[in-house]
Formats: C-alpha cells, sequence, structure tokens
C-alpha cells in the first residue's frame, strides 16, 4: 500500500506541474524565442491573474478531496494509516498554501481612502 500511496502523491504533484507548465504558456516554450518585447509583457501579466485565480479554486479543491481520500483510507476495508497521514499532510499543505495566499492578496490591495 505504500508504493500505491507514493505514486498517488507523485501523479497528483506531477498534474499540478503539467497544470503550472500549461498556465505559464508560451514561457518555457520553443515558441518563447519568437515573442516581441511587448507580446511577453502581455502574456506575462496574462499569466500572472491566470495563476492567481487557478490557485484560489484549484487549492480549495485539492483539500478537500485529500482530505475525503484521507479518511476514506483511514476507515475502509483494507485501512492504511501512513497512507492515510500522507493523503491527511497533503491536505493541510493545500490548504494552508490557499489561506496564505488569500492572506496575502487582502495585504497587497491598497485603500484609497484611510482609516483612523
Amino acid at each position: 500500500m505504500l508504493f500505491k500511496t507514493v505514486v498517488t502523491v507523485l501523479f497528483v504533484i506531477g498534474g499540478l506541474v503539467a497544470i503550472a507548465w500549461v498556465a505559464n504558456w508560451p514561457f518555457n516554450t520553443p515558441r518563447e524565442k519568437d515573442l516581441t518585447a511587448e507580446q511577453r509583457r502581455i502574456d506575462a501579466a496574462h499569466n500572472r491573474r491566470h495563476h492567481r485565480a487557478a490557485a484560489r479554486v484549484m487549492l480549495p479543491f485539492l483539500a478537500i478531496l485529500f482530505g475525503i481520500t484521507s479518511a476514506g483510507i483511514w476507515s475502509g476495508p483494507k485501512s492504511d494509516p501512513f497512507a492515510a497521514v500522507v493523503m491527511a499532510a497533503c491536505s493541510l499543505v493545500c490548504a494552508g498554501v490557499f489561506v496564505a495566499l488569500i492572506k496575502r492578496g487582502r495585504r497587497r490591495q491598497s485603500s484609497t481612502r484611510r482609516r483612523p
């Protein structure tokens, strides 16, 4: 069961890397050398907006998914405590990164009026 857990976690991490690579398009691809400076600036600004939006959607979803998987592994007929703890740790990491991302986003917003 340990092997299955490690493969599952590596598969999820590989999927997240693939999502990040696609979201970062066209950077780090052969097409990047054909871009003008203006196109690079526009694509970079576009990617930053979409990275934040994708992270705000995907991280809570993954945290819930890992949490449900952890509970299922822990209470299933072939329970594996180590695998359940690994999935719970993945859930906590996703939730923690999501909270940090939200707090950082709030801190960066500037207010037009002063608070007393």
